[in-house]
């Protein structure tokens, strides 16, 4: 049987998650939501977000493209990505945080840092966002990766590219259109809608 898709995050859960992240000032809450916004904005694989260093993120901000190292991004083949406005703020934000947290500027230096001063680890990450989508009331138990498809979603249900699985395949840097397909299926907005339309 065919399921809906629904790992992804709508556009009100997630104002409704950064609303609730955003009203705390501490560092870590505000590291949270700045690696957040960076998975939002460029697709990339929670594995990749963990092995960022210092000289990516300077790289991204400069270049407007993030280089996937071969050794970060789960064997898939090396690249380039996009990287947008905002995307770029989120990552001056963590290269801030890191300073105001007092750790050196090192270009191999972790990019984003756990409490212990060692790079924030792949489980951490996602006990971060469990955290904060519990503390938001979001009724799902979103991963890091959500963010991954939420990208995906966003840009086949609004972009208006001529060829917007293609623009998903290149920006998620998929070696096979086929690893795309799944953005293409009912997701659980489109069964909503069309049963309220005939309902």
């Amino acid at each position: 049987m065919r399921k809906a898709f629904e790992r992804y995050l709508r556009p009100e859960e997630e104002r409704q998650l950064f609303k609730t992240i955003g009203q705390f000032a501490d560092l870590q809450s505000q590291r949270d939501l700045a690696w957040m916004r960076v998975m939002r904005q460029t697709g990339i694989r929670v594995e990749t977000m963990a092995g960022l260093n210092v000289a990516d993120a300077r790289e991204a901000i400069t270049t407007h493209y993030l280089t996937l190292r071969p050794e970060i991004t789960k064997g898939e083949h090396g690249g380039r990505i996009f990287v947008t406005k905002r995307g770029r703020a989120a990552l001056r934000q963590l290269l801030r945080i890191r300073r105001e947290q007092g750790h050196a500027e090192q270009a191999d230096a972790p990019l984003v840092m756990s409490r212990k001063n060692q790079r924030l680890s792949i489980r951490t990450y996602q006990q971060r966002m469990h955290h904060w989508c519990e503390l938001a009331g979001l009724t799902v138990k979103a991963s890091p990766h959500w963010w991954r498809h939420t990208l995906a979603k966003r840009i086949m249900r609004e972009s208006t590219a001529q060829d917007p699985r293609g623009v998903v395949q290149a920006q998620l840097n998929h070696s096979d259109i086929k690893s795309t397909a799944v953005y293409t299926m009912p997701d659980r907005d489109d069964i909503e809608q069309a049963l309220e339309e005939v309902s």
